[in-house]
């Protein structure tokens, strides 16, 4: 079985996969990152956790062959393609109140914090807690002495990633809306999901 998805600028998707679910994730027309969260399907206290990621593989950003680990330390997802080659673990969720901070909105407009529980709602599911995000296709930059900056995404059309899933998990993917930042080239596009496999 396979199935296609696209997640728009300012929207999240949760889906539930099977364990040998190979999921695609491409950026459709350039300079689009998107925020991935992934929860073990029957115990969603168990999560994909960023900095345990971070520690097991021993980089700050994952490269092809690397896999994403929750905190329990166990592997949950595989990364066997990447066409981009830049992904972020550092970074939060956007939201409601960085937004405000960052970019001087008032409040009203949310982030992908946000759209992230509203389409585990949708599912009818409540974590006991939303872990930090994996950015895929976002880039990072950390200097000698410790400062970051974040640069425009640089996947190209049609680039992205295939992922091997390696526990059943709830896998959320969201996509920002921001006009004035890097990390959609200012130009928010959507992303597409390409499930085949174990569904």
């Amino acid at each position: 079985m396979s199935e296609d998805i696209i997640v728009k600028p300012g929207e999240a998707k949760a889906l539930r996969l099977p364990k040998g679910t190979v999921l695609g994730i491409r950026d459709l027309e350039g300079h689009q990152s998107c925020e991935i969260l992934a929860f073990v399907a029957d115990d969603l206290s168990e999560y994909l956790d960023c900095s345990v990621t971070m520690e097991i593989i021993g980089r700050l950003f994952p490269t092809e062959k690397s896999k994403f680990y929750s905190n329990r330390y166990e592997p949950l997802l595989t990364l066997v393609e990447d066409t981009v080659g830049s992904h972020d673990l550092l970074q939060p969720a956007t939201s409601a109140d960085s937004r405000r901070l960052f970019l001087g909105e008032d409040g009203s407009r949310k982030g992908t914090r946000e759209w992230s529980i509203a389409a585990l709602t949708h599912l009818g599911l409540k974590p006991p807690h939303i872990p930090r995000p994996a950015h895929l296709f976002r880039s990072t930059v950390v200097d000698d002495e410790g400062n970051f900056a974040m640069m425009e995404t640089p996947s190209k059309p049609g680039h992205g990633v295939v992922l091997s899933v390696e526990r059943p998990i709830i896998l959320v993917v969201a996509v920002s809306d921001d006009e004035i930042s890097p990390i959609t080239g200012c130009n928010p596009t959507p992303i597409r999901l390409e499930i085949t496999g174990a569904v």
